[in-house]
């Protein structure tokens, strides 16, 4: 018999407007887009649109480079 993949769960994130822009100066904002290794959850997850997910990973990409969020979580 096949064994059936768990499917794993995934923190919901709570629907924003159409208009809100991601700032890279807004850090505690951003976490909540991040998984613990660093990674960005995809749109799946984050229910933002393309403009949104775009705007956000450069958002997180420059606190980044400024040192205001680490590429990785855990060491």
């Amino acid at each position: 018999m096949k064994q059936r993949k768990k499917r794993i769960r995934l923190p919901r994130i709570n629907k924003i407007s159409e208009d809100h822009v991601f700032s890279y100066k807004r850090v505690n904002e951003l976490r909540r887009y991040i998984t613990e290794q660093g990674y960005i959850y995809s749109r799946k997850v984050t229910n933002l649109t393309q403009k949104q997910q775009r705007s956000l990973r450069t958002a997180i990409q420059r606190a980044r480079a400024l040192a205001l969020l680490p590429f990785t979580q855990t060491l």
